[in-house]
């Protein structure tokens, strides 16, 4: 039985049809990829926190306010000891972020120790212990932690394989925790009012942030305590590490690797027919060149993430549609 013939774009019409197609396919990569588009590049900027009180900072918009380097009684909690946190907080509402952290010990945006973020009124923590992955998912949450115009006093504690949050006085959540769950943290900045690279300013005011374990008692709020510049660069963390941290970013992969395939098919078949395999070279140097432009741009946009692993998997998707194009071209031509 003779093999079906696949109809490859020969004419200037086809070809331009074609070319329209491609077009349409870029310009939704372009859309999910940068979809809200806010502009949010890497610039110097004017910090947002200051001091308007002896012992209060306020946070705005850019907020760099972190400790220099690792804090000294890390290592303690890393031997399982106890830890508290006492924090005392007055947030604006609306916040200019979901989810903006208040205050967090991490290494970077997927990598974290522990974290009390403002969800909307609610308190999320994230806390990394056994069976959570390495940014402490899934969250711990309590509803109604915080109201406009309010100072809310939070303490996190873990002592005894046992995490406590109370709110104003009230324990609001106990819950245990498997054994030995502080030894899995691991090296990580203070940071009070963002991440600890930016990108996820929290606004409004505290007037206490004190870690204490059995040999230390610390308040991040008084003078010195953290690095507070007037300017810096601001630079969020963008680059997403290999292998991915969660199975989202796996997902995420293989979409990127199904979308890139008939963009490789689609720009092998724009070129000029017989199929020749120099045509499927000009292709995937057109594709990869898009491919790094999307990456590129994902540097300016708030809250977009790129990866290495992205533009391997993309020119793999890449690499097979213009192949089967290729040989649809073949067959044709017989």
């Amino acid at each position: 039985m003779p093999r079906p013939v696949v109809p490859v774009p020969r004419t200037r019409r086809h070809r331009r049809l074609v070319g329209w197609l491609l077009a349409g396919l870029v310009a939704v990569l372009v859309v999910t990829a940068y979809a809200p588009f806010r502009w949010d590049p890497p610039r110097p900027v004017t910090n947002g926190v200051d001091r308007t009180a002896p012992h209060v900072l306020t946070f705005g918009d850019r907020n760099a306010a972190r400790s220099a380097g690792a804090p000294a009684w890390l290592d303690e909690v890393r031997k399982g000891r106890r830890l508290q946190i006492d924090l005392e907080a007055k947030p604006r509402f609306p916040q200019l972020h979901h989810r903006a952290p208040v205050m967090m010990v991490a290494d970077d945006f997927w990598n974290t120790n522990v974290a009390v973020v403002q969800d909307g009124t609610g308190l999320m923590l994230w806390l990394r212990r056994v069976g959570a992955n390495d940014n402490g998912d899934p969250p711990f949450y309590v509803a109604d932690a915080f109201r406009p115009g309010h100072w809310t006093a939070v303490h996190v504690i873990v002592q005894h394989d046992r995490l406590i949050v109370r709110v104003d006085g009230a324990t609001r959540l106990s819950e245990p925790l498997p054994a030995g769950s502080l030894r899995t943290w691991t090296e990580g900045t203070l940071a009070l009012g963002d991440e600890v690279r930016g990108g996820r300013a929290w606004q409004g005011a505290i007037r206490r942030a004190e870690v204490r374990t059995p040999g230390h008692a610390v308040d991040y709020v008084q003078p010195g305590a953290l690095e507070v510049p007037q300017r810096y660069l601001y630079l969020p963390d963008r680059v997403v590490p290999f292998p991915p941290p969660s199975r989202l970013e796996w997902l995420i992969l293989l979409l990127h690797f199904l979308s890139f395939v008939p963009l490789g098919l689609l720009a092998t078949w724009a070129q000029r027919p017989p199929p020749r395999a120099l045509g499927g070279v000009r292709a995937m140097l057109v594709v990869c060149g898009i491919a790094v432009a999307l990456a590129a741009g994902k540097f300016l946009f708030a809250d977009r993430h790129t990866a290495v692993a992205d533009l391997v998997v993309q020119f793999a998707g890449a690499a097979l549609g213009a192949l089967v194009a290729y040989r649809l071209g073949e067959r044709s031509a017989r």
